[in-house]
């Protein structure tokens, strides 16, 4: 695009902010013609779909960026093509003129940290005395002096989190007149009274601005992308450093004490909430003024992976019966900053069975958890690791509650996958009612349970209708009553009676209303069969349509929530078995389990969480580099069985190869001992041979493991059920060596709960869980009495 030359930088008109120091450089020249043909082609439908052809851009940055600079440039350039375009300042819109707001920080800040020093139970007369002469000097914000100081951690912690909680939101901003004017424009406005505002208190006036010819708001300021502004149709992210943001904070000379310490911690909080923001720009511009997009920003800031700090993992009542009592294990002194993330198991949502892998909807559970214990956590600085299920949801969940209730009517008709319009032209249909898939179609096709993956679901006109059910489902039927039959019927009680308890006798045996005796009632077999059927209730995890649109909007519902408990990483279970074809395989299909990452990863970006895909496959099948290689944490499940095997055979050679890939190839994980599943020694096949992983799942079932198989076909299942304290044979130096080399391997560090306190294999839970109940193993949940013995030991 040919932009035209411009003769005079300092005839540009600028911003609507009093005073404020506007220098356009040729290097900004050159950075705005860097982005406005990419802007052109944002904007040109925009203005085309609006009813009075208007539209508002946003340039947002840190204070040392040139928003100002760059865009009086772009409104330049839109004014030329035709385009009447105006600079607003956001800057004149604090609820506080400029000197009380910079005041109203610091006493944000200083009063944050002193209730933290109180709260803390370090605050005397020593550390007052202290405080205030550091605040005299302007010095209290200065992380340097920690050393000489050890309670200023405490009251930096604290002040920096009060401030966090101010910065940018509607406590210090104005955000309803902004959004009013923003919208008062769009909806065709000529004239608007606009703020203006100096530095001291009486400098705050209204000026009429005409926007007759006016089709386009150039929004420059610091908040222009955040989430409390509306309005804006193209957000445009200007990056720079906090020193560069100091830097130019020196050159216009409007602030106070710029080079203090307190500054400065305005100023990273500040860059840290842009930061956060990042995910929703349009527009992304470096400092060296190339356009970028959002992983490329993330890494030029070095944000792109997580914090490598420990990460705690455990059921929300893992410990003692809430989330609170977790809450109040992370509090304890011992542990203080012990922990930088918790990875908290599904159950803390509205689920149903598989211990919260059975998602209902992502609200609290009510027995479990609550927002005050999450924001708990916040206030100990540890964020959060949470799991969207990608491939199911609970037959309790409204979606399919509503499908069963409307049938085909139902808007949800598509969010789950009907097996027979799936398999159309694809298969015979039987006499069952569902499609026989062609052999060639599925005989690759990976099951997790025999037979097909389907769940006969009844309509509510009483027809069949099969859906798809990869992982767990039950059928159940209530137990009937005599007077139900009788009006169903119109038996006699007595007779009613009769029937009543041979249907309840054999229902509890396991028993469908077809094949139940109804020897002396056949004449009402139909009747009281079609009864009991319309009465059936299900438990199971339905499969998702991923080609709904629907579908795509629970995911974004769903990301929203985890975003809003505080996560910073999201757990994507089951996604491999999502995407869906017929002939495929269905397990980590080419190229749809790629293209479906890549979608929910733009949800994930825009709401700031980084991804974590779960899946379970062979060092030789390379999938782990596959998964690193298109930019995603992965998880080292080679990590627990390459210790077992240098611990035991005295020989890290292995293990040293890996960590030598792990660094050479770039692959960031998250890594582990223990978890809530098991340990994942087949995985390790193309590290180890497989007479090598053979002795090392003899030797942990030797030492009280289980192994279960895969609907009985052998060295099919994944893990070997097992605590790693029992796995190690309960052996403390070996636990502690493990632990050790687990901290300092490359990756995030993942801590199963019970591993804190050396946790042996509980079999009596295995017992009392019946069958399928071998990962109770290494679940225990552990009582207040439990820790507080595990912590003397």
């Amino acid at each position: 695009m040919d932009l035209p030359a411009i003769p005079d930088l300092k005839a540009i008109p600028t911003g609507d902010m009093p005073g404020d120091k506007v220098q356009i450089s040729e290097q900004h020249v050159a950075k705005a013609q860097v982005v406005f043909p990419r802007l052109w082609e944002l904007l040109e439908p925009v203005l085309a779909a609006h009813p009075h052809h208007r539209a508002v851009i946003a340039v947002h940055g840190g204070s040392g960026v040139g928003k100002s600079e760059i865009g009086s440039l772009l409104a330049y350039y839109l004014n030329e093509r035709g385009v009447g375009a105006y600079v607003m300042s956001g800057d004149n819109y604090p609820h506080r003129w400029p000197q009380a707001n910079d005041a109203e920080r610091l006493r944000i800040f200083q009063t944050g940290g002193l209730r933290g020093l109180v709260r803390a139970g370090i605050y005397d007369d020593q550390v007052r005395a202290e405080l205030a002469e550091l605040q005299a000097r302007n010095v209290d914000a200065d992380r340097g002096l920690v050393r000489d100081h050890p309670w200023l951690a405490t009251y930096l912690k604290w002040g920096r989190k009060a401030l966090a909680g101010y910065l940018g939101t509607q406590r210090e901003i104005d955000f309803d007149e902004v959004n009013g004017i923003l919208a008062a424009f769009r909806d065709g406005a000529s004239e608007l009274q606009l703020k203006r505002m100096g530095r001291a208190e009486h400098e705050v006036w209204y000026e009429a601005v005409d926007l007759a010819d006016t089709q386009v708001i150039v929004l420059e300021w610091t908040h222009g992308n955040n989430a409390n502004v509306t309005g804006v149709d193209v957000p445009i992210l200007l990056n720079s450093t906090p020193e560069e943001t100091l830097a130019h904070r020196r050159s216009r000379g409007r602030d106070a004490a710029t080079d203090s310490p307190f500054t400065t911690t305005v100023l990273d909080l500040e860059q840290a909430l842009l930061s956060s923001q990042a995910g929703t720009a349009s527009i992304i511009v470096s400092k060296a003024g190339e356009l970028i997009d959002l992983d490329t920003y993330l890494q030029q800031m070095g944000l792109d992976l997580p914090g490598a700090g420990p990460m705690l993992n455990a059921y929300p009542d893992s410990i003692g019966e809430r989330l609170a009592d977790l809450v109040a294990l992370v509090q304890r002194p011992e542990l203080e900053d012990a922990f930088e993330s918790a990875y908290l198991l599904p159950s803390i949502f509205n689920t149903d069975l598989d211990r919260g892998f059975s998602v209902i909807d992502y609200e609290l559970s009510d027995l479990l958890a609550t927002e005050q214990d999450l924001h708990a956590l916040t206030d100990e600085d540890i964020d959060l690791k949470l799991d969207l299920i990608l491939n199911h949801a609970s037959v309790l969940s409204p979606q399919f509650q509503d499908l069963l209730a409307k049938g085909p009517r139902s808007e949800y008709a598509d969010f789950f996958i009907d097996w027979n319009a799936f398999w159309d032209g694809h298969g015979e249909m039987t006499p069952e009612g569902y499609i026989q898939p062609d052999p060639e179609l599925i005989e690759d096709m990976f099951f997790r349970k025999p037979g097909l993956p389907i769940l006969m679901v009844r309509m509510p006109d009483g027809t069949e209708r099969p859906y798809w059910n990869t992982f767990y489902q039950q059928v159940l039927y209530p137990s009937v009553d005599p007077q139900e039959l009788m009006a169903a019927t119109g038996l006699q009680y007595g007779s009613a009676e009769v029937l009543a308890g041979r249907l309840n006798e054999a229902l509890d045996a396991g028993a469908r209303p077809g094949d139940v005796d109804l020897a002396g009632f056949e004449d009402h077999r139909e009747v009281v069969v079609d009864h009991l059927e319309s009465r059936r209730r299900y438990l199971g995890q339905m499969d998702l349509n991923i080609a709904s649109p629907l579908v795509w909007d629970f995911y974004a519902d769903a990301l929203d929530h985890l975003a809003g408990y505080g996560a910073s990483i999201v757990r994507l279970d089951a996604f491999a078995y999502a995407p869906k074809e017929p002939g495929a395989r269905n397990f980590l299909n080419e190229p749809g389990t790629w293209e479906l990452l890549d979608r929910v990863k733009g949800l994930a970006d825009r709401r700031g969480l980084k991804l974590l895909p779960e899946i379970h496959a062979t060092y030789a099948e390379g999938t782990h580099e596959t998964i690193a290689g298109k930019g995603f944490l992965t998880y080292d499940f080679f990590l627990p069985g390459l210790l077992i095997h240098a611990l035991e055979r005295k020989d890290a050679t292995t293990l040293r190869r890996w960590i030598g890939e792990l660094l050479d190839k770039g692959i960031h994980t998250v890594n582990m001992l223990g978890c809530h599943d098991g340990i994942p020694l087949l995985d390790l096949r193309g590290l180890l041979d497989d007479g090598e992983i053979d002795r090392l799942i003899e030797t942990v079932t030797s030492r009280g493991g289980f192994v279960k198989d895969l609907h009985g076909q052998k060295k099919m299942y994944y893990q070997v059920n097992a605590t790693y304290y029992s796995a190690l044979g309960e052996d403390d130096r070996k636990l502690l060596l493990a632990r050790a080399i687990q901290l300092f391997m490359p990756g995030k560090p993942q801590v199963w709960y019970l591993d804190l306190f050396a946790g042996r294999n509980d079999h009596a839970a295995v017992e009392r869980a019946g069958s399928g109940g071998h990962k109770e193993i290494n679940r225990t949940n552990l009582t207040t009495a439990d820790v507080e013995e595990g912590l003397r030991k």
